[in-house]
């Protein structure tokens, strides 16, 4: 609008004030700083509340849940006013999740005006060429450093510790490749601490949920009086800090803010494979900023996004990895048709040894009547129990298992990753199903050997045949055992 327009349309606004007939204090001052020109500017106070949404993409509706003056951001150094999309001719670029698939977009006709918005990141809030959003980006000052965590890396953990920093200072990206058990958020700890020390605002970023609320508490110890901000989908707790800790979801919502990302079990689901969320990331990143991916089990297509790739083959107490078996059945024993007497031994023999047994289903629907099955065929005394994603009782299954009220739990791939168990046998149900691919197997099998007094353990793929993703999964086990020898990092036989 031209500033006559603006003012004819305030003028309308006022008079539908007036014929309301009550004063309201807020509305006249706003009015009258708007028609005099008055040069506005936030306050301390307005800039503390702001602060907490650094990064952000603000709408106008949430600033003014904040009760936030809008005509105040116009003279604010830190505020800048931007479309969420951004088009050139037919071609449009989403700045929430970085879409440019033309099929992902969609136009409509508002009061004669097209308006298009992203339907990829519509879940996220919507991103489109109309309604202007504010990007906030004020420093921190006089921020609290943390002291350097005290933690004890082994020699292979601290070389790739080492090389973090170097690569973080030098802008490039890097992916920690290690096994699981290896010690990967110690790893970084260093980074984040130089990180903080040099201003850089940094985001540890991680898939599932329940796996934040772990994290949080560690790097809340470790970390101890800097503040972190914490964000998922039961928690948002925004601090006056440059640390964050934050699911993948979540991630997507900041644009052009974080000098390093860190994404933890970058390979997990929901994050990966989903465009959105990997897209997102990136635009959260600042320009220049840098990747770091950790993860046991990396996809080609994150091995060739970063500069520099540590192997870490060998765990934290640097005993090989316990090397799956391949067993197969009959298609009738996967079908709860026929006993198995192979089963029966297997679990006998992991229970008389004071052991455990963590037995994986490929779907949810088999869990109940594979325990009804195993029950056929053990004895009475044996306590046996299921749990799945949705399971009201989850937690507290788990912890019961923790504790060995239940010697064998059959579950879904939602313990392939994020537990440990000290004396643990593992038994994959019907292994060659398609659900359980070779990442999935080996972070499974990942769930085996993790202590220093209990560094081995028995894992079975049990199947009516051999897929690939079993062969893949056992072969790249062995590749890294290999290559532990071949550094000669290993201390020990299993």
């Amino acid at each position: 609008m031209t500033n006559s327009e603006k003012n004819t349309y305030y003028r309308n606004i006022k008079e539908s004030y007036d014929s309301f007939g009550k004063i309201n204090e807020d509305f006249e001052e706003i009015y009258n700083e708007i028609m005099t020109g008055a040069v506005c500017t936030l306050g301390e106070e307005d800039l503390s509340i702001l602060r907490k949404y650094n990064g952000l993409l603000l709408s106008i509706s949430r600033l003014l849940k904040l009760n936030i003056k809008i005509h105040y951001l116009d003279n604010c150094p830190y505020v800048e006013k931007i479309y969420s999309l951004r088009s050139n001719g037919d071609r449009f670029h989403c700045l929430q999740c970085d879409n440019k698939d033309k099929n992902l977009f969609f136009s409509f006709i508002s009061r004669d005006q097209k308006i298009t918005y992203c339907k990829r990141c519509i879940d996220f809030g919507r991103s489109d060429d109309y309604f202007i959003k504010f990007h906030i980006n004020i420093p921190m000052f006089d921020l609290k450093m943390p002291k350097l965590p005290s933690v004890k890396l082994s020699d292979i953990q601290e070389e790739a510790s080492v090389s973090l920093v170097r690569n973080i200072k030098n802008g490039n990206s890097t992916l920690i490749w290690a096994v699981c058990g290896a010690g990967k958020t110690e790893i970084v700890y260093a980074a984040i601490y130089q990180a903080l020390l040099s201003n850089k605002r940094i985001c540890l970023a991680i898939p599932r949920r329940d796996v934040v609320k772990e994290l949080i508490e560690r790097f809340m110890r470790d970390f101890r009086g800097y503040p972190i901000s914490v964000l998922h989908g039961e928690e948002k707790t925004l601090e006056d800090s440059n640390f964050y800790i934050m699911t993948t979801h979540q991630l997507v919502k900041y644009y052009n803010y974080f000098d390093v990302i860190i994404i933890d079990e970058v390979d997990a689901f929901p994050y990966s494979g989903d465009e959105c969320l990997e897209n997102g990331a990136r635009t959260s990143l600042k320009r220049g900023g840098v990747f770091v991916f950790l993860s046991a089990t990396p996809s080609d297509k994150v091995k060739s996004s970063v500069e520099e790739i540590v192997k870490i083959p060998i765990r934290y107490h640097r005993y090989l990895l316990p090397v799956p078996k391949i067993k197969i059945e009959k298609a009738e024993v996967f079908e709860f048709s026929k006993k198995s007497k192979f089963i029966q031994e297997f679990i006998t023999s992991s229970l008389e040894k004071k052991r455990r047994v963590l037995i994986f289903m490929p779907e949810i629907g088999m869990c109940e009547p594979a325990v009804l099955y195993f029950k056929k065929i053990l004895p009475e005394k044996v306590l046996i129990d299921f749990v799945y994603s949705e399971d009201k009782q989850r937690s507290e299954k788990i912890q019961r298992f923790y504790n060995r009220e239940i010697d064998i739990l059959v579950t879904t791939t939602i313990l392939e990753r994020g537990v440990t168990f000290d004396y643990l046998d593992v038994l994959v149900f019907d292994a060659n199903h398609i659900n359980f691919t070779k990442a999935a197997l080996i972070q499974i099998s990942g769930r085996v050997g993790r202590k220093d007094y209990d560094n081995s353990g028995d894992i079975v793929f049990l199947a009516d045949k051999i897929s690939k993703d079993m062969k893949a999964a056992v072969k790249e086990i062995e590749y890294m055992n290999n290559l532990a020898k071949y550094r000669k990092l290993n201390r020990g036989r299993i």
